[in-house]
């Protein structure tokens, strides 16, 4: 069974491609491509289905991807030849997100108790740039479950600053204090 290390494994390998041929934007693309294409759901199933022989799935690919570069074809051919097509879409999501940060940009979660504004979602880009030092992209999520206050996923970094936390957190203090 294919992990979510096995996608960020093929998502460097052809990361490293793409920065070795300056070509990380061009690639951004052709991923895409590849897996709107192939993750089609009819197409899957034939390109998933052990009775088709490999060559007749080569000339499929071939045929459903015209005018994609040579290293993006073989790319889509080893996917289908490793049987790894269900994770084609965390592949691309690894890629995008290598990408934006060699480009300087780092991609947040935000979640808060109610939806926010386009101003709001600029405002917390700018606080999360301002402690990043970098450009930040914002992804938001509702949860009523935080009460309020947000919480915010940068990478490996976690902000919560949501009433439920400080809630916990007060209740932990006065049941150490009694």
């Amino acid at each position: 069974m294919a992990t979510s290390g096995s996608a960020k494994r093929y998502a460097q390998a052809v990361f490293q491609i793409a920065l070795e041929n300056n070509e990380v934007e061009r690639w951004r693309s052709e991923l895409e491509t590849v897996a709107a294409t192939l993750l089609d759901t009819q197409l899957a199933a034939i390109l998933e289905d052990p009775k088709v022989h490999f060559d007749d799935k080569i000339k499929l690919i071939s045929d459903c991807l015209p005018g994609l570069s040579q290293l993006a074809l073989n790319f889509a051919y080893l996917i289908v030849a490793k049987q790894v097509l269900g994770m084609l879409d965390r592949i691309v999501f690894e890629y995008n997100h290598m990408a934006d940060r060699h480009e300087g940009l780092e991609n947040a979660r935000v979640v808060t108790a109610v939806s926010i504004d386009d101003a709001e979602r600029g405002m917390f880009a700018g606080h999360l740039s301002t402690i990043t030092g970098k450009r930040v992209s914002i992804d938001t999520e509702v949860d009523p479950a935080i009460i309020g206050g947000f919480v915010a996923r940068i990478g490996d970094k976690l902000i919560d600053g949501s009433t439920k936390a400080r809630l916990e957190a007060l209740k932990k203090k006065l049941t150490e204090a009694g």
